[in-house]
């Protein structure tokens, strides 16, 4: 006998079945997927950056807004890093998987905010005041987190791009008996 599903697991199901895998069982874009996998990594990298420079500046009550900034910030760029030097030591197509992990973040983000949202205690007349704390120690981070990583990582995977557009419109311009 099947064991039957809770909805979660149906639900889980359903999000990789339209995402990630095909009517043939089969992953529908290695790219996607590996960029999925990557933003998951990436953003475990920016939360330990976060909490380890969180430590180091000491989260007070008294911290002024140039604390919180500049403790976001150092996170932020400290967390971008590893994720820029990988764009960069990507050999040619590969640079899509950071560019497009960022695109995963982006959506990841966007979840993330609305799920603040819903969460906030709306009816009690807190929920501004849940939601201003929830965008100070989550949403600005991160925010700052993909923004800063994002745009070299799409930089690098542009200019790849028109490189390879180069390279392959220079070999259509040959004769055709090299291209046999």
């Amino acid at each position: 006998m099947a064991k039957k599903q809770s909805n979660l697991d149906r639900k889980l199901d359903s999000f990789a079945r339209v995402t990630f895998i095909g009517a043939d069982g089969r992953p529908k874009s290695a790219v996607w997927l590996y960029a999925f996998m990557l933003s998951i990594l990436f953003g475990l990298l920016f939360v330990a950056a976060y909490l380890a420079f969180g430590f180091l500046f000491g989260r007070n009550a008294d911290a002024g807004i140039g604390t919180i900034v500049l403790h976001a910030l150092v996170s932020a760029v400290a967390g971008s890093i590893p994720a820029i030097l990988l764009a960069v030591l990507l050999k040619k197509e590969k640079k899509a998987l950071t560019a497009y992990a960022y695109v995963w973040l982006a959506v990841l983000f966007v979840l993330s905010l609305i799920m603040g949202l819903l969460l906030c205690d709306w009816k009690s007349g807190t929920g501004w005041a849940d939601f201003l704390t929830l965008a100070t120690i989550v949403y600005f981070p991160s925010l700052l987190a993909i923004l800063i990583g994002g745009i070299p990582s799409w930089i690098l995977y542009r200019r790849e791009c028109r490189r390879l557009n180069e390279i392959g419109r220079r070999a259509s311009d040959r004769p055709t008996y090299y291209n046999s």
